[in-house]
C-alpha cells in the first residue's frame, strides 16, 4: 500500500484486517493505540474520519476500535497503524513482594494477583539476591496469586524477592 509522506525513522506501518457482519461494532486491536488519529481506517474502500467514524479505547492493556455504525455484512475493514514503534513500553506498574524462606515452604501468596495468564517473562525472582532464571534449581510456577518453587528456598529474612512486571 502506498503512503504519502516519510516512512517512520524507527517503526513500521502494521496492518490489520476484519470482515464486517452488519452487527459487530467493536474489535480488539493487535497493538496498543492511544488515539483514533493513530489509525488509518477503511471500510469497504471508504476512509473513515477519526473520532467521527470510529473511536479507540483501552482496558487491561488491550486496545479496541469501536465503529459509530457496524460495518456491513461482508464489508472488508482494514486499518493501518500509523508509525507503530518497534519498541514500546506498555503502561505497567511493577510490584515487589518479599518473603521469608524457611527451608521447607515452597508456596508463597503474592499480594497482587498477576494480570492475565502468568508467564515467566512477567516476573523477576531473586533468592538470597541471586536472580533465579526460570527453569533453574529454584524453578517456579505461578497460579492465580501463588508462586510455587520446585525446591524450598533456604531460611532467611526477606531473602526471596518476587518482582511482578505488569501488575
Amino acid at each position: 500500500m502506498s503512503y504519502i509522506g516519510s516512512e517512520p525513522s524507527y517503526g513500521a506501518f502494521e496492518k490489520q484486517y476484519f470482515t464486517g457482519n452488519g452487527t459487530t461494532t467493536q474489535w480488539s486491536l493487535d497493538h496498543i493505540v492511544n488515539s483514533a488519529a493513530s489509525l488509518l481506517v477503511s471500510v469497504n474502500g471508504v476512509v473513515l474520519e477519526p473520532d467521527v467514524g470510529y473511536s479507540v479505547g483501552s482496558a487491561v492493556g488491550v486496545s479496541s476500535i469501536t465503529f459509530t455504525s457496524a460495518p456491513g455484512n461482508g464489508h472488508r475493514v482494514f486499518l493501518v497503524y500509523m508509525g507503530k514503534q518497534l519498541l514500546t513500553y506498555p503502561d505497567i506498574t511493577p510490584h515487589i513482594d518479599e518473603f521469608n524462606g524457611n527451608g521447607s515452604l515452597t508456596g508463597f501468596t503474592l499480594t497482587k494477583t498477576p494480570i492475565g495468564a502468568p508467564s515467566a517473562s512477567r516476573f523477576l525472582v531473586f533468592i538470597d539476591n541471586v536472580y533465579q532464571r526460570y527453569g533453574s534449581s529454584y524453578a517456579y510456577t505461578v497460579s492465580g496469586s501463588t508462586i510455587t518453587f520446585t525446591s524450598a528456598p533456604p531460611a532467611g529474612t526477606n531473602n526471596i524477592q518476587v518482582l511482578q512486571l505488569d501488575v
